[in-house]
Formats: structure tokens, sequence, C-alpha cells
């Protein structure tokens, strides 16, 4: 099977496999309620309806504006990143005062509802300026498995962050303790994050309270179906109190990358352009998360480094095997002596043949015989020839070369004469 036809069958049947093999996964932490992948809400979302009091999904602004009128209820967010305007803000603040629960499990808290729950002296000056919001006061740690301990009663927690079915060092967040300065504020710790920080506190707003937590990947399908790491999940959402639940929606935006939630998020990831590649690089971090692309991307690799190796190289035509030339200097001697032989010019027929006489001994013995010049004296000795032979050579080729005419009889006697000169090597013997 030749090399080209071999690669169609391999890049084939690589097709065949991607199409027709296990169901694609999406890795990626999308936090969709209706979804089943690992990184989504669909079991907490059931669970959560499942609940006597049941549960109202917040759609659109219209929807939202029902926090205005309730009491005695609980609002949720789980995701990356709430996009609160400020009328959403005040709206949730109000909502907390009138004495009902909010439960928020984000990586950050939006700068208009923080600077609120943690007070300008804590939020902004403890930190200065030139300080990102993002990166200074939630920072990310990089872990595979921690241990979350549970206040008051400090149960803990064994977790284990995984990516494409094995434990991966995975981008998490906690919450600096200078947020927390303010003693005047109603603020409690609530959770911590094995020795990296704080990742859950309670904060009093009136006569509710809100519930923050900075890792909402443990509230995902992969934490909740398993039958260890439930608890923690189960553990976190105790504090949500009795009443029906107003799941948000509105305030998601799926299509935003999660790379770059929260403005400046991956900057904490210290890319350096090499020995952080794929963690560092959300672009292809996206990519890798999800199968399709991650197929292509490979695909396309494979694909470049196939014509580097194939195709890439210089080209040139095939060059065609050349015939070996053939010796026709018998054959023109041939053709010219039978010319000569049919004008009668026995004479210059005889001098041709005296000519390859002296290229043959040339060629053979070493002989160097130029025309015009005698013979060598030791001819005999060199060609082995007895001397009488050589005398009867010699002196028909003296006739030939005194420049008479000759006839067929001289013609014969001449090459009856030299015959013995080209001698048995003559046939290459």
């Amino acid at each position: 099977m030749t090399t080209p036809l071999l690669l169609r069958y391999l890049i084939a049947g690589w097709a065949l496999l991607s199409l027709f093999g296990c169901p694609s996964v999406n890795w990626s932490e999308s936090y969709r309620y209706d979804e089943r992948n690992p990184f989504d809400l669909y079991a907490l979302h059931e669970l959560l309806a499942a609940r006597p009091e049941g549960m109202v999904r917040l759609q659109d602004s219209i929807d939202f504006r029902q926090l205005d009128s309730v009491a005695a209820t609980n609002y949720l967010f789980v995701g990356h990143w709430p996009f609160y305007r400020e009328e959403a803000v005040t709206g949730l603040l109000n909502y907390v005062e009138r004495g009902n629960t909010a439960f928020l499990a984000v990586s950050e808290l939006p700068e208009d509802l923080a600077y609120h729950l943690f007070g300008d002296d804590c939020y902004y000056e403890r930190f200065g300026e030139a300080s990102y919001a993002g990166q200074d006061r939630f920072p990310t740690v990089i872990a595979d498995s921690v241990t979350a301990y549970r206040y008051p009663d400090g149960a803990a927690f064994d977790l284990v962050n995984v990516r494409f079915w094995r434990p991966t060092p995975t981008p998490l967040h906690v919450i600096d303790e200078r947020l927390l300065c303010d003693s005047t504020l109603d603020n409690r710790v609530l959770g911590v994050l094995d020795t990296f920080g704080v990742n859950f506190i309670r904060v009093g707003w009136g006569a509710g309270d809100f519930y923050v937590h900075s890792n909402p990947v443990f509230f995902t399908n992969w934490f909740l179906l398993d039958s260890l790491q439930y608890r923690y999940a189960e553990a976190m959402l105790s504090v949500i109190a009795e009443g029906p639940v107003y799941w948000d929606e509105h305030h998601r935006r799926y299509r935003r990358d999660p790379g770059t939630v929260g403005s400046r998020q991956a900057a904490s990831r210290n890319y350096d352009g090499g020995r952080n590649l794929l963690d560092g690089n959300p672009t292809l971090l996206y990519v890798q998360e999800r199968r399709e692309l991650a197929f292509a991307w490979y695909t396309l690799l494979a694909g470049a480094i196939l014509y580097v190796l194939f195709r890439g190289r210089r080209r040139q035509r095939v060059i065609p095997p050349l015939p070996a030339r053939t010796n026709d200097s018998r054959r023109f001697i041939d053709t010219v002596s039978r010319l000569l032989y049919r004008r009668g010019d026995h004479a210059a027929l005889a001098r041709r043949e005296l000519a390859s006489l002296r290229q043959h001994l040339n060629h053979r013995l070493g002989i160097h015989w130029l025309e015009g010049h005698p013979p060598p004296a030791d001819l005999a000795r060199r060609s082995g020839l007895p001397a009488a032979v050589i005398e009867q050579a010699l002196t028909q080729i003296r006739v030939v070369t005194a420049g008479k005419r000759l006839r067929d009889g001289d013609l014969l006697r001449f090459y009856r004469a030299i015959e013995p000169l080209y001698g048995p090597w003559a046939t290459g013997s």
C-alpha cells in the first residue's frame, strides 16, 4: 500500500472515530441550569426545584422586579460573575434588607455590590487606588486536591478538582481577609479553603443576610453527583432559609469567555508565554476544553506536520534513465569502407584500415605509431608475433603508403598480412 493511500485511510478512520465515538463532554465551567456536563448546574437546579417551597427562575428584568415585593424568600446566583447594573444592585440590597437571604457562589463580586457589603475603608483604602479588585481582593490559587472547612462546627471536606476525568491543578478563588476589616459591620467567616484562605462568609444586611462563596465550581454536577463530595455543597447550602428560591438567570452571560470574567482575571495566572502555556492562555484553554475544537486543532497540527514531512521538501521532476551510448565507430568505418570499395578506390580504403590498425595497437598494446612515421623497431617483440609475420605485414604496409594504385588482389593481400597484428586481444580474450 502506497504512503498517500495509507494516510488517507488513517485520516478517514480518525474522522469516523471522532464523529461516532464517545459523546462530547464539555469540561468548561459554563454553569448552565439545563445542561448535564460536569460543570453545569442541572443537578442543583433539579434539587432546589424539588423543595416543597418551590423555585422561581428569573429570566429577564421584569422577572427580577418580583424581588421588590416578596419576603421570607431566598435569592440564588451560581456562576463566574453576576452582571448587575446599578438598579439591580439597589434592588438586591433592598431585597435582603427586608429580611430575605441572598446566596452568591461567584468567583468575584461586582464592585458596585462589594463596596456596599464590605465598606469603603476595607474595600478601597486597605488595597490602594492602583489595585485591581479581582486580582487583590479575590486572589486566585491553583490546586488539584483541597480540604475545605465549614465553621462553626469545623467539619472538613476533601475535594478533588478534575478535568477530563483526572485530577488537575485548577484556578480557585479566595476572599482576602482585609475585606472583613470593619468590625462594626456584621460579617462572619463560615468557611476556609484548605490553608489558602477564606472562601465562605456571611454579611448581615438589615434584617437579612448575604452569603458569599468564592468557589461556584463546587456546586456543579460533578461534585453534587459524587457520593462523597456532595456533602460539601449540602453543608454550604444549609444556610438557605425556608421559603421559595429565586434562581437568577437574567444576570448571567454564558457567551463571555470564562478566562476573562472580571475583566482581567486571566492576568493572575502569570502567563509567561511558554512554561504556563495552557493554563495561562485563555484561548488555548478554551479550545482544549471543547472536544470538537480540540479535535480540529490537533487535526490542523497533524496536517501541518504531515505536509512538512511529505510535501514541504523541495521537489523536482523525475529524471528519466538515459540509455548507454553506443560505439558507432566500427559501423562508421564499415559504411565508409563500402563507399570506397564501390568507387574502386582501394588505396583510400587501405589507408583507412591502416589508421584503424595504428589506433588498435595504441589502445591495446600502447604502441605509439604516428601517421607518416615508420613502425616501431620492436613491433615483433611487443606484439608477440613471429618476425616473418611482422615483416610480411610491414611489406604490405609499405606498398599502401607508397601511394600507388591498388587492385583487388593487392587489397586482399594487405588485409591478410595485417590481420595477425590484431591478435587474440582484438576480441577481448
